[in-house]
């Protein structure tokens, strides 16, 4: 009897911890949405602004990018994946802490076609990145109004002593993030298939 009161008590336990665990989940991809909109949308007002066009990365594309400040942090455009309906504000460096914020640039640029971004599994930024297929359209903005379309040619997964894999390979664009238990990483391949340049005011 003692033995199943243990049992009992074990098992509503691992339950509780479970629903708590949800519900923390949920309650931080929440957060993840209602942030990351807020950053999107303030950054899109800086898009191009106080600033003429600037394309000379066509004949130095070893330029760095220019970046826009919000709340202390900079920022070098935003991606736009359309078929997950995510408009996503993309930092200019990365760190554990700051992917806790926003999606960020983990090396590369676009300018160089080999630009790798990372993000958190959040569902507000990459966790249905798994869901996207061959075909799909991704679009990145940089802080000039330039932009880019790629296409998916490729959705894998990689496991962590395969990280030297993530970076080599002639890949336009690269974006990443850990699958739920994290012993894997979900890396979608693009191919920049054209862009589309800043309007210049006459």
């Amino acid at each position: 009897m003692l033995r199943k009161n243990i049992y009992f008590y074990f098992g509503g336990a691992c339950i509780l911890l479970a629903f708590l665990c949800l519900t923390h989940n949920l309650r931080e991809d929440h957060e993840a949405k209602v942030r990351t909109q807020k950053i999107v949308t303030e950054l899109k007002e800086k898009v191009g602004k106080n600033s003429s066009p600037q394309n000379n990365y066509i004949e130095n594309p070893k330029m760095e990018m220019p970046t826009r400040q919000i709340n202390g942090l900079a920022y070098i455009g935003y991606l736009r994946i359309e078929r997950l309906s995510l408009d996503l504000p993309i930092l200019s460096e990365w760190s554990y802490p700051l992917i806790r914020i926003s999606p960020a640039r983990y090396r590369g640029s676009v300018y160089e076609n080999n630009m790798i971004i990372l993000a958190h599994n959040y569902k507000a930024h990459f966790g249905n990145l798994h869901r996207l297929d061959k075909g799909d359209k991704v679009e990145f903005v940089d802080m000039n109004d330039n932009h880019f379309i790629y296409e998916v040619e490729d959705v894998g997964k990689l496991r962590p002593e395969q990280a030297s894999d993530l970076v080599e390979g002639n890949r336009d664009l690269s974006l990443f993030t850990c699958t739920l238990g994290g012993r894997e990483r979900v890396v979608v391949r693009c191919k920049r298939q054209r862009q589309t340049l800043p309007q210049i005011s006459s």
